[in-house]
């Protein structure tokens, strides 16, 4: 099952996605987040989402649309998860920082 949204989880990550261990140096400039015990190395932020001059997030193309992994406290780790359906549809979670668990807040359709 997907940790975040509680549909059937793709057990092989998007290829450009490493385990921490495996990443390169400087993985102080990197977004990261864990599931299941690994941690992720998504690759640097590249788009600031809240207009404050730093990167906050980046972004996955994949054929079911696209996500966007944003890191809202500055602490390099994801803690909101946005998705984008190719067929419109729009869902997001946030990370409970206490327990660990995404929590689904929004979702919809885009016009």
């Amino acid at each position: 099952m997907d940790p975040i949204f509680g549909e059937p989880f793709d057990p092989d990550p998007d290829p450009e996605i490493v385990p921490a261990a495996e990443a390169d140096d400087g993985l102080d400039d990197h977004l990261w987040m864990h599931d299941d015990g690994r941690v992720w190395d998504l690759g640097p932020a590249e788009v600031d989402t809240d207009n404050d001059g730093i990167n906050d997030s980046l972004t996955r193309n994949g054929p079911d649309g696209v996500t966007v992994y944003t890191d809202s406290d500055r602490d390099g780790q994801v803690d909101k998860i946005t998705e984008i359906g190719a067929d419109g549809s729009v869902r997001s979670a946030i990370l409970d920082p206490e327990s660990g668990v995404w929590v689904p807040f929004d979702s919809g359709r885009l016009r």
